[in-house]
């Protein structure tokens, strides 16, 4: 049976169920009595058995029927919810998104907020700038819808829904002796005050892997969570302080140098809690998102 005749035949099947009669089905259809009945029996040779016990004044579901019925049914209603769902998004006006972020990535979000309030000025925001481990914990407690992090912790109920890889940068003064170089190793940075996060910043936890075992020493003049109070420093004196590339940003008297160290490589993640379903306003900001970070992807490469 051809998808176009099954959804008729359903249709047709439905309704004497519903009046148990198929004249009287037929006549609220509006149409032949025999057409009905023809699509009825398709049906019923197209599953090899009975749907219907034909009675001398009716018809009575079989337990096959009532198996189809139920079936029929629990479609529809899948239907009207995502053609609801699909209305909202479509229209969408109001609702709230609560989102966890590092640091690096609030002027990107920043954007994505601007843009998105002026088509649904009426969905509203909060924010959470915190760590990688903060992120995590915040999106898997659900307290947040999204969280959007640098190389967090492996944790099985933080679902990624998008990553790209990202490596570190040094950032520096203008003035620097380094800040003429194209690249650089984190050795060559070491011998400079050093400028570093806290344990709760995946960028933190790239280096101290890079360092372990090695020679290096990272040896801070100041450690913190807070991007840009390391960035105000290092524009002030010879310290040195690193962010990742989406953060990294050249300008206010900084320059910011790739580093190529191998082990300074990590990954820039959108998430949200395992099996979570989002509201409406959520799941379409977070298409959004997702949609930015490939983008910018693609022009990096």
């Amino acid at each position: 049976m051809k998808p176009q005749s099954r959804s008729r035949a359903f249709s047709y099947f439905e309704a004497v169920a519903r009046i148990g009669s198929i004249r009287k089905a037929a006549a609220a259809l509006n149409i032949a009595s025999s057409a009905v009945n023809r699509h009825v029996l398709d049906l019923e040779e197209s599953l090899g058995v009975a749907l219907f016990e034909r009675l001398p004044r009716g018809v009575r579901l079989t337990s096959a029927g009532e198996l189809l019925l139920a079936h029929i049914r629990r479609t529809a209603h899948d239907f009207d919810l995502t053609r609801s769902q699909i209305e909202e998004l479509r229209g969408l006006r109001r609702g709230h998104i609560h989102l966890a972020i590092i640091e690096a990535v609030a002027d990107v979000v920043a954007e994505q907020i601007a843009t998105f309030q002026a088509s649904h000025p009426r969905v509203t925001f909060t924010v959470d700038v915190v760590g990688s481990q903060q992120v995590v914990a915040a999106t898997v407690r659900e307290e947040a819808h999204i969280g959007y992090a640098f190389n967090p912790p492996a944790d099985r109920r933080f679902a990624v829904v998008a990553d790209v890889p990202q490596a570190l940068q040094a950032l520096m003064a203008r003035r620097h002796p380094l800040a003429g170089r194209d690249k650089l190793r984190l050795s060559d940075c070491l011998p400079y005050p050093i400028l570093l996060g806290d344990e709760s910043l995946g960028g933190r936890r790239l280096l101290d892997t890079a360092t372990e075992g090695s020679s290096l020493s990272l040896r801070p003049v100041v450690t913190g969570n807070s991007v840009a109070v390391m960035q105000t420093v290092a524009a002030r004196s010879q310290a040195i302080c690193f962010q990742i590339e989406i953060g990294a940003r050249s300008g206010a008297g900084l320059v910011a140098i790739p580093l190529v160290d191998r082990a300074l490589r990590g990954r820039l993640v959108i998430g949200i809690g395992r099996n979570r379903q989002l509201p409406v306003a959520a799941a379409v900001f977070l298409e959004n998102l997702k949609a930015d970070l490939a983008a910018r992807q693609r022009r990096k490469a």
